[in-house]
């Protein structure tokens, strides 16, 4: 969500053996750009891709309200892991009111009992294990996020006004809170219990400031090695008439977050990282009124924009997330119209167009992409 970056071209003769510079022509084509049906959710580290009531591979897509099991039901896909197992939300028996997927039949997720009884839940990630990240909100206004492992271990929360958003390989988690004069914050629990305030890029801010009510963080994702990106303020004051939120990384939850910066606007928000530390997400341009879609990696954030050939005809808006071998997903515009998208990279890093075009975010992000390729 969120100035056209000036791409800085880097020259890497020297390196590539006088091979010469990157010029436009070659950085534009870092990605290949699939259009997609539907708007997408997640994507695990085989390029299957979920989201609406869909699962895209290679391709192909698969209607998960006509499987078996679906029971007509109206299904929201909003996760899947790299087992290929599909979790979201949508009646398909009286016990449960969400579902797992094998992407051939559709199962009830779990049974949470009288705690989601005539309550509002959703099922927002899973895990490489199938662990479930589900917030519940009641029609008191309470809400409460509760993790459920595939043995049916309920874990939750000890704080309330939760809202899981994201679930690692290591049951880690984090998400945001709210306080009762509106104030939004986020928080990163190590063990489903015990939560951890996360501190925006601003610093320690007061938590009784409520004129007016204002968003302080949004843990957005996590890793598998803990480091997590969302967006925070980037503004120490704590009246916050002007409230910019900046995309934010927190290696260390016990202290401030790293702004990632923008495409030259106020605000940008970051929506998905993986294990390699890339980062995606959305920024407003210099004018504050057109967002695109960055990638964010070795203290670089650039517009994803500017890595497409322009002749696709697409204006990537945000991208939502990338998996550890540098697929990413999100959302754009071509001709005109909101598409859903997935973008891979091309060529492979092994070819000499690959070596120059990566020389953008330097001979650390090849080697690490040179490592997941095999």
């Amino acid at each position: 969500m969120f100035s056209r970056a000036k791409i800085l071209v880097t020259t890497v003769g020297t390196i590539a053996g006088g091979l010469g510079s990157v010029t436009p022509v070659d950085a534009a084509s870092l990605y290949e750009i699939t259009g997609l049906s539907f708007l997408p959710s997640d994507i695990n580290d085989s390029a299957q891709v979920v989201g609406e009531n869909y699962l895209w591979k290679d391709g192909n897509v698969t209607n998960l309200n006509a499987l078996p099991g679906a029971n007509n039901s109206n299904l929201s896909a909003t996760a899947i892991n790299n087992k290929g197992a599909i979790a979201g939300n949508g009646v398909v028996s009286e016990e449960g009111k969400g579902f797992i997927s094998n992407g051939s039949t559709v199962s009830p997720a779990y049974d949470c009992g009288e705690r989601c009884l005539n309550n509002f839940t959703v099922i927002q990630d899973i895990n490489d294990s199938g662990t479930l990240a589900i917030y519940i909100s009641s029609s008191y206004g309470s809400s409460e996020s509760i993790t459920v492992d595939s043995n049916g271990t309920i874990k939750q929360l000890n704080q309330e006004r939760t809202n899981i958003n994201s679930i690692n390989n290591q049951a880690q988690v984090v998400g945001t809170f709210s306080y009762r004069g509106g104030q939004t914050d986020s928080f990163f629990s190590d063990n489903g219990v015990q939560v951890t305030t996360l501190i925006p890029a601003a610093g320690q801010l007061d938590p009784s400031a409520t004129a007016p009510p204002y968003d302080r963080s949004n843990a957005k994702d996590l890793d598998d090695n803990g480091n997590i990106v969302g967006s925070s303020s980037v503004n120490p004051s704590s009246t916050f008439e002007n409230n910019p939120q900046e995309a934010t990384l927190w290696e260390d939850p016990t202290k401030p977050g790293v702004s990632l910066g923008t495409l030259g606007g106020e605000n940008s928000e970051a929506l998905g990282i993986n294990n390699l530390m890339q980062v995606v997400g959305s920024s407003f341009l210099g004018d504050d009124s057109t967002q695109h879609a960055f990638l964010w990696e070795n203290d670089q954030i650039v517009d994803l924009n500017t890595l497409i050939a322009p002749e696709a005809g697409w204006e990537l808006t945000s991208a939502f997330e990338i998996n550890n071998t540098g697929d990413i997903i999100g959302v754009g515009t071509y001709n005109g119209e909101q598409r859903g998208f997935i973008a891979k990279a091309v060529p492979e890093p092994s070819s000499v167009l690959g070596v120059l075009g990566l020389g953008l975010f330097g001979l650390g992000g090849l080697l690490k992409r040179q490592q997941s390729f095999r």
